[in-house]
């Protein structure tokens, strides 16, 4: 008798197979998530040329003032209105990107104008209310496209014409989703509450930004007069307040050019890139200039002057501005201005800004945070959770939207400790130091992140007149328009601090480029100081100096300071006509070397000659060994060590501020109650009770 013998199947066998088969279930999860991610077609659109849009803002001009209409022979009938909107009716019916800056004229034409417009032209009024009707207004709604929700003025810009639109007509049902005017009217408030409340205890992420600040106002304004919510309306008023102080506190002689959040290679070059000029002149009442315009930017400047001109029912004016802010906007003495804006995003997850609610995202996505590594994994799952992972600027996430990623940390580790070059991006927070005399003004954004990469930042300034003015960065590539490029933006940051009249700025190169930064960086940092607007310019060896009036500048740097020959590319991409009338003259300052720094004094003529003034400078003791900067002038001793300390004459000087530190105000961060002084007269803004008063 035979007994047969079989294989026994031991249990450390049986582990491995299963624990084999999990392996191949999880390649093979992990490629099917690679597969789907790739298979996301970004959605490309080329916005088609934007000229056509001062037609709707002309539209609005001549219904506000129509003696300017009689003056340019413009007849507003049937034909007229429709050529005006139809564009914009198009623009918004596919999605393109900022059509959401339309909103506040469409939205102020059917609030004021609704009569007007229904008797003139039906068909053009019809097209007005389908445009709104069929627009996406978050990026939660379905649909995709590759429009920008996220940043601050965009927020705002959605959030008050959602709102509006919802209120004009609550019962109509919004083609994109479904809901109705009423449930969209409740969307658009509670992310207005959000938006307003992030301003009150934190201020503008875009701080100081001469481009964006005007999307602001546009729709605050428009939310001022029309919105029908009391409490928010006050609170409304008291943002209105905040963004006229920081355009009051920080221009110098009524031109708006300060360390910043968010510029372009057009924003830069004085009086020529401050696009909120034709507000300042109203404000301050300086000229009639503001009345006539016919550029794109006129559009939000518009809704902002016909609120400030709206009176209610018993005639008062519905928003006045504040005579403090306006004699704080006059004042013209010595001051010291210090101030804070923002969240850094070390900041984000202990205030509870991080998750998927409206209320997170917009705080951390109006700080233009992706990749930082406190918030990487919350923006992957909510792109991936609202579809918009096709969006073209956001379509490079795909390749992150893993489950591995996601849900181990790996995301985060990645970013902690490769640091991409995205993480510069985020608009974290600005802690600006102001020195305003009669004569010039210097601001510095203090030590901002060194060694950082910047998209749109601007980290110091030196303002003399609307046309001469300075300031120094490490470009990012050499390419003129791009954002960060050339202009715009900067490489790496400075480790740097200002105290009074005098700025010291420290660089230090990389070998080589950074992860996911696709460009070669450049070996040397730049100061634009155009030839042409000073009445004098004088480069010896590391030393610049420069007058303007009775207004003094010197430079002095590590290594020997040399101008670039005028380049017509480079001046085009500042858009300063006036620096293409002067071809001869020089504007772009270069100082070669991986370790190198700038110092900055000012002077002027009350205190000494131009002679005197550069007679002294040379004299003055610079020491420098990579990592501290040493600089004695006029009785002062200031130490700067690189990302850390600075004291003047052993004196350790605090380099982050209160939300506000000056003569106008003293106010902590995150402070209930906001109030300015000046002249004898106040504001206060009191959050919590919803109450402004203006004494």
């Amino acid at each position: 008798m035979f007994i047969r013998k079989t294989k026994r199947v031991t249990t450390s066998k049986i582990v491995k197979w299963i624990a084999l088969a999990l392996i191949i279930l999880l390649f093979g999860a992990f490629f099917t998530e690679v597969a789907v991610n790739l298979a996301i077609k970004p959605i490309i659109k080329e916005n088609p040329d934007s000229s056509f849009w001062n037609s709707l803002a002309r539209l609005l001009y001549y219904l506000e003032y129509p003696h300017k209409a009689e003056k340019d022979n413009v007849v507003i009938d049937n034909d007229y209105v429709i050529n005006a909107v139809k564009p914009t009716y198009e623009f918004l019916k596919n999605r393109y990107d900022c059509g959401d800056f339309q909103t506040p004229l469409l939205t102020r034409l059917v609030y004021k104008y609704e009569g007007t417009l229904r008797e003139v032209s039906p068909e053009g009024y019809g097209l007005i209310k389908r445009a709104l009707l069929d627009f996406k207004y978050w990026m939660s709604e379905p649909g995709e496209d590759s429009m920008c929700f996220w940043s601050e003025n965009h927020q705002i810009l959605f959030a008050v014409a959602e709102y509006l639109v919802g209120k004009k007509w609550p019962d109509e049902i919004f083609t994109n989703d479904g809901a109705s005017g009423r449930e969209h009217m409740r969307r658009g408030e509670s992310r207005i509450n959000s938006w307003m409340e992030h301003r009150f205890y934190y201020g503008f992420s875009e701080y100081n930004s001469a481009n964006y600040m005007q999307f602001n106002l546009g729709p605050m304004a428009n939310f001022i007069e029309f919105g029908d919510n009391p409490v928010m309306v006050e609170r409304m008023k008291m943002i209105m307040d905040l963004a006229v102080y920081e355009i009051a506190s920080n221009m110098f002689k009524y031109t708006f050019m300060a360390p910043t959040g968010r510029a372009y290679a057009g924003n830069l070059a004085g009086a020529s890139g401050d696009r909120i000029r034709k507000f300042t002149d109203y404000i301050w009442k300086l000229n009639d200039d503001w009345i006539d315009g016919n550029d794109s930017h006129h559009r939000m400047f518009l809704n902002f002057v016909s609120m400030c001109e709206a009176r209610d029912k018993n005639g008062n004016k519905i928003y006045e501005i504040p005579e403090v802010l306006l004699d704080i906007g006059n004042d013209g003495d010595y001051r010291i201005i210090k101030s804070s804006s923002g969240l850094d995003t070390s900041e984000l997850e202990e205030k509870g800004y991080v998750g998927q609610s409206d209320d997170q995202i917009m705080m951390q996505f109006g700080m233009e945070a992706f990749t930082n590594p406190e918030v990487i994994s919350n923006t992957i799952n909510y792109l991936a959770n609202n579809g918009l992972l096709s969006n073209s600027f956001l379509k490079d996430f795909r390749y992150f939207n893993l489950t591995l990623i996601k849900k181990t940390g790996l995301g985060r580790f990645i970013s902690e400790k490769l640091n991409p070059m995205p993480n510069g991006i985020a608009l974290q927070r600005s802690n600006i130091y102001t020195y305003s005399t009669p004569y010039y003004q210097l601001a510095n954004n203090q030590d901002y992140h060194p060694g950082s990469y910047g998209a749109s930042q601007v980290l110091n300034y030196a303002n003399f007149t609307e046309n001469a003015v300075a300031f120094t960065a490490h470009p990012a590539r050499e390419k003129y328009n791009a954002t960060p490029g050339y202009w715009a933006g900067f490489g790496r940051a400075p480790s740097s601090a200002q105290y009074e009249n005098i700025n010291l700025i420290m660089y230090k190169l990389p070998e080589r480029s950074g992860f996911l930064e696709l460009y070669d960086v450049p070996r040397f940092t730049h100061t634009y100081l155009p030839e042409a607007f000073f009445d004098e310019v004088i480069i010896e060896g590391n030393y610049a100096f420069a007058r303007v009036g009775d207004a003094y500048l010197a430079l002095i740097g590590k290594n020997k300071l040399e101008y670039r020959e005028f380049n017509e590319d480079s001046a085009k991409a500042l858009k300063n006509k006036a620096l293409l009338e002067h071809p001869g003259k020089r504007f772009d300052l270069i100082q070669h070397g991986r370790e190198q720094f700038w110092i900055y004094e000012l002077g002027d003529a009350s205190k000494e000659t131009f002679g005197e003034f550069k007679a002294r400078i040379k004299s003055n003791k610079v020491s420098y060994d990579g990592d501290n900067l040493i600089y004695e002038s006029a009785g002062k001793v200031l130490h700067k060590k690189y990302a850390s300390d600075f004291t003047v004459n052993g004196n350790t000087q605090a380099l982050k501020y209160k939300r506000f530190d000056c003569d106008y105000s003293i106010t902590e961060r995150e402070a209930h109650i906001i109030e300015f002084r000046f002249n004898g007269k106040q504001l206060i803004l009191d959050w919590v009770n919803a109450k402004r008063t203006i004494i």
